[in-house]
Formats: C-alpha cells, structure tokens, sequence
C-alpha cells in the first residue's frame, strides 16, 4: 500500500501534531480482561491442587464481576499510550512524553510477538522503542498505518535517501 505523496499537512509547521495514533478502547480492553480471566482460571486451578477444593460460588461470583466492572470501566478511560507525527519529531506517549528527531531515527521494524504486529523505533544511538500504538491487535488499518508512519519516517529524514 502507497503513502501519501506528501505526508506533512500544508502549513504545518512542525510544532503542533499533525496526526495522532492511539489504542482503541478495545485494544487497551481485551489484554487485561483476558489476563483477569485467565487468572480467575489459575486461581482456581491453584486451589484444586493446592487445597483439593474448587473455588466456592461466592469466591467465582467475585473475580467474574471484578472481570465485568473492569469490562466496563476500562474501554470508558482515555488511553494515554499512542504517537503524535510532527514535521520534526515522532513523539512518543505513555507514561512519559518523549521526542525523537526524525534524522535520529535510523530505522523502523515490525515485531510480531503472540501474532501482535507492532512498530519498533530504531534510533542512533543503538535504541530501540516499542510503539504501543499503532498495533495489530483488533485494528484491521495496522498496515495502513504502518505505511503512514514509514512515510513519515522518510519525509521528515528529507527523503528517501535521508538528505
């Protein structure tokens, strides 16, 4: 899939963000609601070997409803992890705020990791980051993305051959 031929808004000036990817209220979702699932699983699995015993109705009753208030809770927060596209810079959100220079970046891989395609900065300094967003998971547009931010990438070296 081709980019756009030009992927800097017109009368961008590269301080404010142009385009912005971030994890869809699925995304953030389904890995935590599986984790709590599968945990309630070995919680109790624990309990038969350990005690001989399986998990009560009230004990079962508890960890499935802490599963459907966080089935609930977690897709209504904002997801504070994603990627701002500047002209300059690819600005990298999560826990802290980060900017990296387009011309520091010497490369950009997709990992696959559990069948989870994802994007890995590679920068000068021998660095290399995990987007979380853009990602494979639930977003059939990873691609798409993916190619968006290559061009990007390109662009803001000065073109393909980073002039």
């Amino acid at each position: 899939m081709s980019g756009p031929a030009r992927p800097f808004p017109p009368g961008d000036s590269g301080g404010r963000p142009a385009l912005t990817f971030r994890l869809g209220a699925l995304q953030v979702a389904a890995p935590i609601l599986g984790g709590l699932l599968a945990g309630t699983a070995l919680a109790n699995v624990l309990l038969v070997v350990t005690a001989g015993e399986y998990m009560t109705s009230g004990e079962l009753r508890s960890c499935l409803s802490a599963v459907v208030i966080a089935s609930l809770v977690v897709p209504a927060l904002p997801s504070r992890y994603g990627v701002e596209l500047t002209h300059n810079w690819l600005v990298v959100l999560g826990n802290r705020r980060r900017e990296i220079a387009w011309r520091d970046i010497i490369g950009l891989e997709i990992r696959k990791t559990a069948g989870i395609r994802a994007v890995i900065v590679v920068v000068a300094d021998g660095r290399r980051i995990l987007l979380r967003a853009p990602m494979s998971l639930l977003d059939r547009r990873f691609d798409h993305k993916a190619q968006i931010l290559t061009d990007w990438w390109v662009a803001g070296r000065g073109g393909p051959y980073g002039g």
